[in-house]
């Protein structure tokens, strides 16, 4: 039997997977890896600010099974992949890995950047990244070969870009899930990510509703609104704390 244990964990804003996009090189988030401490970690820093870039081993802490098929975020329309055609976290042993750019090393902390790691994700290993080893551009990349990329632009209406800047101030920040499930494949036919509404179309995350439209391959978020109409009950997976800002939200925008 092999035993593994942490060498720490990566800490963010961002808890649920629906706030990262499926890789990192699309995520605007960052956040640090703090390295357990008395384990000599530090020593094993030494020289690593010299990269750019480094590989993060880590384990996918949601998850409790596998799928040895899987629909990935991108499709080429042949329905599902092999698990080990894709990146997918329902892997057999949850273990992943990111490539990330390091922002700077202080003490037993790493600072990252363009992460797509969720917060409190235990770390098992890290490695440089050497673009010499590592890097192979002219790679047949397999079925996403056949892939066609539906990306959008992601704006605002006066009225969302106030309730936005609101929430973040109150330790909410909605624009990792909008980017992430909307920015990219929003018509994707193997999930449902939005659905029809009057004035547009609804997308939800957690207990916040996001009202928006599409014009070409422009996504406007017109309106935000809480989804809780009483505070006698907490809804989902909704903490004390969370009911608080919704209140907080409902008070300052009803």
């Amino acid at each position: 039997m092999i035993t593994f244990k942490f060498i720490g964990r990566f800490i963010c804003d961002r808890d649920y997977k629906d706030e990262q996009p499926r890789q990192g090189v699309f995520s605007d988030a960052g956040g640090y890896i703090e390295l357990t401490k008395g384990e000599n970690y530090e020593q094993a820093l030494k020289d690593l600010d010299g990269f750019d870039y480094i590989w993060v081993i880590f384990v996918f802490h949601h998850n409790s099974t596998w799928k040895p098929v899987t629909n990935p975020p991108y499709s080429d329309g042949n329905g599902k992949k092999g698990v080990f055609a894709t990146r997918s976290p329902y892997r057999p042993n949850p273990i992943g890995m990111s490539c990330v750019k390091v922002e700077k090393i202080t003490g037993n902390r790493i600072y990252i950047e363009a992460s797509d790691i969720l917060n409190n994700t235990p770390i098992l290993d890290i490695k440089p990244y050497i673009s010499d080893y590592d890097s192979f551009p002219e790679a047949s990349r397999g079925w996403l070969d056949n892939v066609v990329k539906d990306n959008y632009s992601v704006e605002y209406s006066p009225e969302a870009e106030v309730k936005i800047d609101y929430l973040k101030e109150h330790g909410v920040d909605l624009t990792g899930a909008i980017n992430s499930q909307l920015a990219f494949n929003p018509f994707d036919k193997t999930r449902k990510k939005f659905e029809a509404a009057d004035n547009g179309f609804i997308f939800r995350f957690k207990t916040w509703v996001i009202i928006f439209t599409i014009t070409d391959n422009l996504i406007t978020i017109e309106n935000i609104n809480s989804g809780y109409k009483d505070y006698n009950t907490l809804c989902g997976n909704d903490t004390q704390d969370d009911l608080e800002v919704h209140k907080l939200f409902n008070d300052n925008f009803i």
